[in-house]
């Protein structure tokens, strides 16, 4: 019997989320085993991670094309596709040419997924606070990302096919629930670009900001911990789980916070927050300051996703082309810095590195705060 709505939707949709995030992270996480072995360098170590963030970003416009034509259903194939992709991983992980292409095929593969899930949680939930189901639903990305970081080199130590294994099996099981989903095509129109002064603040710089430095060292997390603190490849996946472990957290207060202090001021503050972080941590030697700042990187970039950000789109005459304008800036973002910061490695150490990233993404919030507080009164009047 097929269910049409509520919480148990919700519920399934959240559960196959979940389960393609654990293998979106489970790449980047290894880069303490990746980079510096068989001549790959750390160019090459940031172009692996980039790489599947592009076919992610540019995907999203495709996906929801896909979704529109032939209902949010789609993705019952889609992760089919995406578990025996990823069952391929330990046979081409050496490969980095063939991984190259892989990691494109499978960030493409991920993005009409994200599209379709977010699609059945609206259409069957509807639009809510920080605690409605969107909030249920977003919350799981911090929630995966920080089990796989911390998981993958653990479990890779062990053996380099039972990460990849154990996630594909994950997703396979997470397509039970969702068989009982009733379709539904979304029927809408893509509009292409900002409405307003006001989406092109956040979307166009401070989301592109907050991916750009946020994304960028999540990314190069557990290289860092390795390459700077000393820390056991074994054991680095856990300063990489504390930079996102608070997310749900933060998401929920985030939500809160928007719904009693509007989104502009919030969303400029947290942005701002985590590119001082970005700069801050490298300078710090002491394990408890450097966890502490990793916890409260998860905190604001949840804190930042949640509506503050995202609730300037219920403003404006096209709901969904506005939601997907805002997260494709942040993806974009998430795509370049990975790659940005490989590069820069080859010059200059973390500290630099990451000064250079939270000072762009200090300028673009600069930028954007201008256009956000400018628009803020012709969106909410």
């Amino acid at each position: 019997m097929k269910v049409s709505g509520g919480i148990t939707i919700v519920l399934a949709a959240s559960l196959a989320f979940f389960s393609v995030v654990l293998v979106r992270y489970s790449i980047p996480a290894l880069l303490p085993y990746m980079v510096g072995k068989n001549g790959i360098s750390t160019v090459m170590g940031g172009l692996i991670i980039t790489v599947l963030w592009v076919g992610y970003t540019v995907f999203q416009v495709i996906g929801g094309l896909i979704v529109d034509r032939y209902g949010y259903n789609v993705v019952l194939y889609v992760l089919i596709l995406i578990a025996a992709l990823n069952a391929t991983y330990p046979l081409i992980i050496n490969q980095y040419y063939l991984l190259l292409v892989v990691q494109f095929i499978m960030g493409s593969l991920l993005a009409i997924t994200y599209v379709s899930l977010i699609s059945m949680v609206l259409l069957n939930y509807g639009r809510g606070g920080g605690l409605g189901g969107a909030g249920i639903y977003q919350s799981m990305f911090f929630l995966a990302s920080s089990i796989s970081i911390i998981l993958s080199p653990l479990l890779f130590s062990i053996n380099r096919f039972t990460p990849f294994l154990l996630f594909s099996a994950i997703v396979a099981s997470s397509l039970v629930p969702l068989t009982r989903v009733n379709n539904k095509v979304g029927g809408g129109s893509i509009v292409i670009g900002p409405e307003n002064l006001g989406v092109l603040g956040m979307g166009g710089f401070i989301r592109l900001s907050s991916g750009f430095s946020y994304l960028g060292f999540l990314g190069w997390s557990t290289y860092y911990v390795v390459h700077v603190l000393g820390i056991s490849p074994t054991l680095s996946g856990f300063y990489a789980f504390l930079s996102s472990i608070m997310g749900s957290l933060g998401a929920v207060i985030g939500g809160l916070t928007g719904d009693k202090a509007g989104y502009a001021i919030p969303s400029i503050l947290s942005s701002l927050s985590l590119s001082i972080i970005v700069i801050v941590i490298p300078e710090l030697t002491a394990f408890y300051l450097v966890a502490f700042l990793m916890l409260l990187l998860g905190f604001f970039y949840g804190f930042y996703a949640a509506p503050p950000s995202i609730a300037i789109s219920k403003y404006t005459r096209n709901v969904g082309a506005t939601s997907g304008f805002l997260n494709f800036m942040s993806q974009l973002g998430g795509s370049i810095s990975p790659y940005v910061i490989g590069f820069l490695l080859q010059y200059y150490d973390f500290a630099k590195t990451l000064l250079m990233v939270g000072i762009t993404s200090i300028s673009l919030i600069i930028i954007g705060s201008i256009l956000l507080l400018y628009g803020y009164n012709h969106l909410t009047r």
